[in-house]
């Protein structure tokens, strides 16, 4: 695991015992770990609005002995191993594909390594106990919960998807209650009506959890759980590799754990598509 994404995972871990001062710097070293690396802590407590006895009781928390402990990880981290958004270099402007392959299995290995086990188990329990569960995608991330939700309707009844073609979003989102949960794709740029549905869903009490290549400010009060994807590069659209195996492992760890009544619906699935097959001669 690099000692950035460590940092970063110390800071989600701890950020509900923070008071509003430790977590407005929290917010920022969340969007980006990294400037740790060659930002004063002067200069970080300024950017974030807050002092720097703030920053310096933030890092404490964190297991650190102060400012410079933690900059010193991250800055012998960097010498010691690329960090994520590093490709191999270019030839003539063109990765070739081995250095595609090798910038692909790097994202991959970096999502997984810094996944904690228990955060995916409460991710599966909580999509698996929902009476309805929305996914929701919009931009980038409409792809990503296209997908999710063509896994998921395979063992899960009631799938919701947002936006609907045609449907004006508020309308199709009115029947959501406490009982249900939102699978929501923050990959890529963010838009309004992402935060807008986040924002209703958790004031109507439902359970959310984002699935994002990137943690920006916010998601932390916008979302009960949040699972990464790194997406950084190789080429000029990113990468998806990573964030659409997260999505599978998460869906396949649904299924199995939804046990006998998934079975079922795949089995009634299999019927249907044998007996339309019969009718149709083929």
């Amino acid at each position: 695991m690099t000692q950035t994404s460590h940092i970063a995972q110390r800071l989600l871990s701890t950020y509900d015992e923070m008071p509003r001062g430790e977590r407005k710097l929290a917010d920022l070293l969340l969007e980006d770990v990294g400037v740790l690396g060659y930002l004063t802590a002067s200069d970080l407590a300024a950017q974030a609005g807050v002092s720097k006895a703030t920053a310096a009781r933030l890092f404490r928390r964190l297991g650190y002995r102060g400012y410079r402990d933690a900059q010193r990880e991250v800055r012998d981290n960097k010498t010691a191993r690329p960090v994520a958004s590093e490709v191999p270099a270019l030839s003539g402007g063109v990765l070739s594909p081995g250095e595609y392959l090798d910038a692909e299995v790097k994202h991959l290995v970096r999502t997984f390594e810094t996944l904690p086990a228990e955060q995916m188990t409460e991710a599966v329990e909580i999509l698996c106990s929902a009476a309805k569960l929305w996914v929701v995608g919009f931009g980038e991330g409409y792809p990503l919960a296209l997908f999710a939700r063509a896994l998921l309707i395979k063992v899960f009844p009631d799938i919701r998807m947002i936006p609907l073609s045609g449907f004006p979003v508020p309308e199709e989102f009115a029947s959501i209650n406490p009982e249900d949960a939102v699978l929501a794709f923050g990959v890529g740029r963010r838009t309004d009506e992402l935060r807008n549905v986040m924002g209703s869903s958790r004031r109507a009490g439902a359970k959310v959890i984002l699935v994002t290549n990137a943690i920006a400010a916010g998601d932390k009060h916008a979302a009960d759980m949040i699972l990464r994807g790194r997406s950084e590069g190789p080429t000029v659209f990113g990468s998806m590799t990573a964030p659409l195996s997260l999505v599978t492992y998460l869906c396949a760890r649904v299924a199995a754990r939804s046990g006998d009544s998934a079975q079922r619906r795949l089995d009634h699935i299999a019927s249907i598509h044998s007996q339309w097959a019969q009718e149709s001669g083929n």
